[in-house]
């Protein structure tokens, strides 16, 4: 999409034309520092539109990211192989100082079911070349789709390794599910079972409040390069959770209790932020709000829903955490997601003629008990589903009533991998692929034991406590989860490899290893 000239950009009194700004742009800019240091992203792919995304900082961690508090001209190009000797489409977009110089090209006009190269120029300098591919026209015959589900990436506990697994990998696009930064700033680190320990690397500065302060820990994340050949290597479908907010924010409520008047100001900057850094549709709206609840067909195969389990939630019950059942659990306005949601959802299985439904979402649904082995009294995480049962019912009730069935939830938030079949009146109405962390708690709690939920809870089929993603391949005869591991995250390279594959057949309710 080419600039559309703004009341923002005057010279002498008169509207600045595209052609002049880029000029300006040209003129008066010489990097000395590499302004593409972020890399580039491309998301929210339809059949003839993508979302290209980069963010201008040549200094990441100075003021304004090294940048002149000015808007600056970026170009871009689409071709149809990466040596852009088949351009196909190409334009300029407008990088303000107010977005943090972040660049949202909107490209349409686009061939569906097409894998395209794109790369973006500024003042002279040329940014690493990413992919993406566009959807299938939606109802086209599709014999297949394979997504990685990726999220929990905390910066200070592990190394991205996984995410150059992910690059290597031939998929259609990434889902993230969240916690992509984390606001958390552990003064004294600690392993998993409870000792000192030294963070692989460290964040900078104390925990984010303002805009800058969350600027600066998204270039700390993105100046990996796993994470970026990761962006670089297939488009993205992007959800946010907590971390890039608060640890278990919940609409206007904070983990801390400050009045939602005070932490309005603090999400407000920290939706921005995220917006800033993602190759996202969505843009905050004027009470600064950054909503990504989004609908997504893949031809006749698949029908993606991406809820918004965090912006429109109640406040966790039972003071928040891993604590025994409560009556603010069954509170009847204790609730997951707000009414246009719930409509939204229920049409959108209705009115579904895919051979497969998936809800790519935040937080698991399923609700397993965590007590431990000897214990008697039944614990639940208030922060996922389980705090809000009477809401995980209406959900199964909206998968229940789809027929032929074939649906399948993908979540983390965990920091483990589990296998889930979730029930409804005493049937398998769907499964869930629950993709452990990609860094968050390290290399696994020591003697990690899955066997007290396994054994309460019939439902969880397997439990894995390595950091990694899942990779699901849907076809019209199955859905299958295949979930990648790597053996350690505290020290690189380490290899990556498949921990267990879980399947559905079409047709056939309940998981089964594949």
């Amino acid at each position: 999409m080419r600039y559309t000239p703004s009341r923002r950009v005057l010279l002498g009194g008169i509207v600045a034309a595209p052609f002049v700004l880029a000029v300006r742009a040209r003129a008066e800019l010489a990097f000395t520092d590499f302004p593409f240091a972020l890399g580039v992203g491309a998301g929210d792919m339809t059949a003839t539109a993508v979302i290209l995304w980069t963010r201008l900082a040549p200094r990441p961690f100075d003021p304004h990211g090294g940048m002149p508090t000015k808007p600056v001209t970026v170009e871009w190009q689409v071709a149809r192989d990466a040596r852009f000797k088949q351009t196909v489409a190409s334009g300029s977009e407008v990088a303000w100082p107010e977005l943090g110089h972040s660049v949202h090209a909107d490209v349409t006009g686009l061939t569906p079911a097409t894998r395209y190269f794109y790369r973006f120029t500024c003042a002279g300098e040329t940014s690493i070349v990413g992919t993406v591919q566009t959807l299938p026209v939606a109802g086209s015959a599709i014999d297949r789709v394979r997504f990685a589900a990726v999220g929990c990436q905390h910066f200070e506990e592990g190394w991205y390794t996984a995410y150059r697994d992910v690059a290597e990998q031939p998929l259609d696009f990434i889902f993230h599910y969240g916690d992509y930064i984390y606001e958390e700033h552990d003064k004294r680190p600690r392993a998993p079972d409870g000792r000192p320990a030294m963070p692989v690397r460290r964040y900078s500065g104390p925990s984010p409040f303002t805009i800058d302060d969350y600027r600066v820990r998204y270039a700390e994340t993105k100046l990996d390069a796993d994470l970026q050949a990761a962006h670089a290597s297939a488009g993205w479908y992007s959800t946010y959770d907590d971390h890039e907010v608060q640890n278990n924010w919940a609409s206007v409520w904070d983990e801390d209790g400050d009045p939602p008047e005070i932490f309005l100001y603090r999400r407000r900057a920290a939706l921005q932020a995220w917006y800033e850094n993602m190759p996202v549709r969505a843009k905050p709206t004027a009470n600064g709000v950054v909503d990504f609840r989004r609908r997504v067909d893949y031809g006749d195969l698949a029908r993606f829903h991406y809820p918004n389990t965090r912006l429109y939630r109640s406040d966790q019950p039972c003071d928040d955490g891993f604590k025994p059942d409560c009556a603010g659990r069954h509170a009847p306005t204790q609730d997951m997601l707000d009414a246009p949601q719930w409509s939204w959802l229920d049409e959108g299985f209705r009115s579904s003629r895919q051979r497969w439904n998936l809800v790519p979402q935040q937080v698991m649904v399923a609700i397993p008990d965590r007590r431990e082995a000897n214990a008697t009294t039944p614990i639940y995480n208030m922060d996922s589903w389980a705090g809000y049962p009477a809401a995980q019912a209406k959900l199964l009730g909206i998968f229940a009533r789809h027929e032929p069935g074939n649906v399948v939830v993908v979540t983390g938030d965990e920091h483990r991998n589990y296998a889930n079949d979730l029930i409804h009146d005493d049937r398998v109405v769907a499964s869930e692929f629950v993709s452990t962390s990609i860094t968050s708690g390290g290399d696994g709690a020591v003697g990690s034991d899955p066997a007290p939920i396994l054994a309460h809870n019939d439902f969880v089929k397997w439990i894995n406590d390595k950091r990694g993603y899942v990779l699901t391949e849907i076809t019209p005869d199955h859905c299958i989860g295949d979930y990648r591991v790597v053996e350690a995250v505290t020290r690189p390279d380490h290899p990556v490899s498949t921990a267990a594959r879980w399947g559905l057949e079409t047709g056939k309710a309940g998981l089964k290893r594949a």
